[in-house]
């Protein structure tokens, strides 16, 4: 397979498996604490919040960990393109929910996925 739809599908799996495991974890919180996690409502507990950042780094780690391994020979490529593609689409996500939570939830979200993900292609060899 050439390099470019290599690095491709690479990076799809990387944002397609953060979103679907992200996705668990946020349906789970609103199964678990339906009071606090509603849909399109605010959240205001800030052990939730933290809560949400905590699985965020493991959940960054896996994707960039998937998109490397699934990049194979190129996996260091997917490791600068995957972690930007993340936090690009993570940044249009927190903005359009920019007022259901509190900024500093947004700014850590968004400075954690970077390093995450590229921790996650450097364990699968993409340094």
């Amino acid at each position: 397979m050439n390099k470019p739809i290599r690095i491709t599908l690479a990076t799809i799996t990387g944002v397609v498996l953060w979103g679907v495991v992200w996705n668990v974890f946020t349906f789970a919180g609103m199964a678990l604490f339906p009071d606090q996690v509603a849909p399109n409502e605010a959240i205001t507990s800030v052990g939730i919040l933290i809560a949400y950042l905590v699985i965020s780094v493991p959940v960054s780690v896996l994707a960039g960990f998937a998109g490397a391994k699934v990049g194979a020979d190129h996996a260091m490529t997917v490791n600068k393109v995957l972690p930007v593609v993340l936090f690009a689409i993570g940044a249009f996500v927190e903005f359009s929910y920019w007022d259901l939570m509190p900024v500093w939830y947004h700014i850590i979200f968004l400075l954690m996925i970077i390093p995450a993900a590229m921790k996650g292609g450097q364990m699968a060899g993409g340094e």
